[in-house]
């Protein structure tokens, strides 16, 4: 014949065990709402539409537009170019391309641009983000 055992729990103890289980999953609910929350607060919000700065170049405007969602960039393009720029810049729209690229992928500004030509990049980078501060809601 085997022996029965009994286990004997306090009333106590199963209060605190269950006070710290609602604690955990408390703290484990606050630390996933903060970490969803933070990705989501770094997209920016736009008014939709399409928004434009000028750049001047020597005695040349060239107008960089910018087409955005409400949550994301869609296009950097330039546009008004006079016949002077590709003469004179033959690399500007090569690197505007570029920006665009790497601007539509990354979502951001903080984008190194075009490694050849790196004032141009910096140029167009802050010629879209004037055109951004003219959405932003």
């Amino acid at each position: 014949m085997g022996a029965n055992r009994f286990m004997v729990l306090k009333f106590k103890d199963i209060v605190k065990t269950a006070i710290f289980a609602v604690i955990g999953i408390i703290i484990i609910c606050l630390v996933a709402y903060f970490i969803f929350s933070a990705k989501e607060s770094n997209s920016q919000v736009y008014n939709p539409g399409t928004y434009s700065s000028d750049i001047i170049l020597d005695n040349s405007k060239v107008t960089v537009e910018v087409k955005v969602s409400k949550t994301k960039i869609k296009s950097v393009k330039l546009t008004d170019c006079t016949e002077e720029v590709p003469v004179f810049y033959p690399l500007f729209e090569k690197t505007a391309e570029n920006v665009e690229k790497q601007i539509k992928k990354e979502q951001k500004l903080s984008v190194t641009g075009d490694s050849d030509t790196p004032m141009t990049s910096r140029l167009i980078i802050q010629a879209v983000e004037r055109s951004l501060e003219q959405a932003k809601i």
